[in-house]
């Protein structure tokens, strides 16, 4: 395996990382609201994040790293798409409207991440994949942003 491919083999692991702690995250989340509604969106989204994940690993599993077309790491590294993956913070006493925040601006560097692939990638069927799970990661954007509405500013 090439430096270029091992590079990109790193980022879609910490991209399966980043789904596992997303799930983890809206589980979590889930249990501490005190919104019927929103608890069954958390859910929704955690299992979505784990079909997320079960998607990237079949990516890797299928080669997908052989098909990004950057030529050399440094290439890569220009991109700067580990930016994307970055860990957002929570305190154990962040507010639920904080929790959103966070929530959001992860659905949105997902989104920005899995879009980045799509348009590296050589394969028409991992562009596909990439392309779904960006639409996907910003269809939770979306959700989420309403949620926020319907909670914190119902008057709007």
């Amino acid at each position: 395996m090439t430096d270029v491919q091992q590079t990109f083999e790193r980022l879609v692991s910490l991209a399966i990382q980043r789904e596992e702690e997303a799930y983890d995250f809206y589980m979590t989340a889930a249990e501490e609201s005190k919104f019927k509604s929103s608890v069954k969106l958390l859910h929704e989204l955690a299992n979505q994040e784990v079909t997320h994940k079960e998607k990237l690993k079949k990516a890797l599993d299928e080669g997908v790293c052989d098909t990004f077309t950057c030529d050399t790491v440094e290439d890569v590294e220009k991109m700067d798409l580990s930016r994307y993956l970055v860990d957002i913070p929570l305190k154990s006493d962040s507010a639920p409207q904080d929790i959103l925040i966070v929530a959001i601006k992860k659905e949105a560097a997902a989104n920005s991440f899995y879009k980045a692939l799509s348009e590296l990638t050589g394969s028409a069927v991992h562009r596909s994949v990439f392309e779904t799970l960006a639409l996907e990661e910003e269809g939770h954007k979306t959700r989420l942003q309403n949620m926020y509405d319907d909670i914190f500013q119902p008057d709007m």
